[in-house]
């Protein structure tokens, strides 16, 4: 079954947009009053009043936080300083290596959730079973992580795979790198969190139904790509740093986006006035709409062939 854009949006929209410009209108209202009020403080020796106070000590923080986002975007775009949050590969211990299977027990759709908190995350398909995964870390750092997995009466698996601390202080942790495989096959709602570091999701290949993606602080490459044998829907919250979304080429594609203090490079796509859009948005059989959150970065939307 094709999944399409809610109807509900599209109606909601030219609200929104009248919220939007009655904040703004507010907005300038008040600076002007703040302006003015200043004035009257400064020229006749009037007294703030107290509402004056109170917007002066609101736009100062709002500076603050301005400037430390700018510094912290710089940071982890340039990679240096104390806001490197490249992933690490250096180790402090022991560097050890484990590998966790888990099957899937006559589970004919999944949920899964993936949480890892910094390190270097890859996530596919092409598992013969729920999971197939490749867990590197230091253990000075890190321990393995927790997995569990159940399969309900009506035939739906649950599985988590955490990432656990040792909570060792430390300005950068030891080296900590997943290499995850999920079944192609099964139907999946996947929803991955992923903290601070690099992470390359490559789910072209993945039964996906639902997709939610959660990135912090760090690289995120989301490749969807491939062929598409049903219909999705996906939501994508960037974090600080920049992220890549390929998509494919031969499946009807639509991208809602809000960009923070950041830009979005939609290469590929059109605008509809709404949402950007493919050529075979609203014609092929099989459609994937997803909407991307950005934070503080550049969001690059790339069509391709796979």
């Amino acid at each position: 079954m094709s999944i399409i854009s809610n109807p509900k949006k599209r109606r909601n929209r030219p609200l929104i947009q009248a919220i939007q410009y009655i904040s703004w209108a507010v907005n300038l209202i008040f600076l002007l009053a703040l302006i003015w009020a200043i004035y009257q403080a400064v020229i006749k020796g009037n007294s703030l009043p107290v509402w004056a106070w109170l917007g002066l000590v609101t736009l100062f923080a709002a500076a603050i936080g301005l400037v430390v986002a700018v510094i912290v975007y710089r940071g982890v775009a340039g990679q240096v300083g104390p806001f490197d949050f490249r992933p690490s590969s250096r180790v402090a211990s022991e560097l050890k290596s484990e590998a966790r299977r888990v099957e899937a027990s006559g589970a004919n759709s999944l949920r899964a959730e993936i949480k890892m908190m910094a390190g270097v995350l890859r996530l596919m398909g092409g598992a013969t079973d729920v999971l197939d995964a490749s867990i590197t870390y230091d253990d000075a750092d890190w321990k393995p992580p927790a997995v569990a997995y159940a399969v309900d009466a009506a035939g739906r698996g649950d599985l988590v795979v955490k990432q656990r601390a040792t909570h060792r202080p430390a300005m950068r942790q030891g080296r900590c790198e997943w290499v995850i495989r999920l079944n192609s096959e099964i139907p999946t709602e996947l929803n991955v969190k992923f903290g601070a570091g690099q992470a390359d999701l490559r789910l072209g290949g993945l039964a996906l139904d639902r997709l939610r993606v959660e990135s912090g602080v760090g690289e995120l490459a989301l490749d969807l790509s491939g062929e598409w044998g049903r219909s999705a829907e996906a939501f994508i919250k960037a974090g600080i740093g920049d992220t890549v979304l390929r998509l494919p080429q031969n499946t009807g594609v639509r991208v809602q986006s809000t960009v923070g203090l950041g830009s979005i490079q939609p290469n590929g796509l059109a605008w509809d006035g709404e949402a950007y859009t493919n050529a075979l948005y609203g014609q092929a059989a099989v459609t994937l709409d997803i909407t991307v959150e950005g934070g503080i970065g550049k969001i690059k939307l790339e069509v391709t062939d796979g």
